[in-house]
């Protein structure tokens, strides 16, 4: 290959990046690195329980989820289940502190879970709301998540 050949291929090899870059630009594609999104401050809060179902669980307009349990029931009781949590404690009085503010869970699971914030939630006489619901036989203690904290519904072994 002579040096003329060579320097046009250079040429069009940076004609064809330079237009690259150009209709890259001018279509909006942002080149950059996204900025990163803002992390909520961790923060209590107080509201009233407004359960939707026994999956969605509300407190001042959040959607949460009680560290350390979770729900351990057949899909076939989950109706019965809600109703039975709507009946004794829809509109309860709660002040809910978030994952990371020295819960159980702490260490062990993320602030958030999907669109939800992960908490520990105390009724205004100190109980706190999942220790009552698994007292209740409607949730079950997760030890990985909290430890001991909360029973269990597995058998010993």
């Amino acid at each position: 290959m002579s040096i003329r050949m060579i320097a046009v291929l250079a040429f069009i090899a940076l004609a064809f990046a330079g237009g690259f870059l150009f209709i890259v630009i001018n279509n909006g594609t942002n080149i950059r690195a996204p900025r990163p999104k803002p992390v909520a401050a961790l923060t209590s809060f107080d509201g009233k329980l407004d359960v939707q179902s026994i999956d969605d669980l509300r407190v001042a307009g959040r959607k949460i989820v009680l560290c350390g349990v979770a729900v351990a029931k057949p899909p076939s009781m989950r109706v019965m289940v809600t109703e039975s949590m709507r009946r004794d404690y829809q509109g309860l009085a709660l002040t809910c502190k978030p994952v990371g503010l020295g819960t159980p869970c702490d260490g062990n699971v993320a602030p958030n879970f999907r669109d939800a914030v992960v908490v520990v939630c105390l009724i205004s006489d100190g109980t706190d709301l999942a220790a009552k619901l698994v007292e209740a036989g409607i949730l079950c203690g997760q030890p990985a998540q909290a430890g001991s904290t909360y029973k269990s519904c597995a058998p010993s072994s």
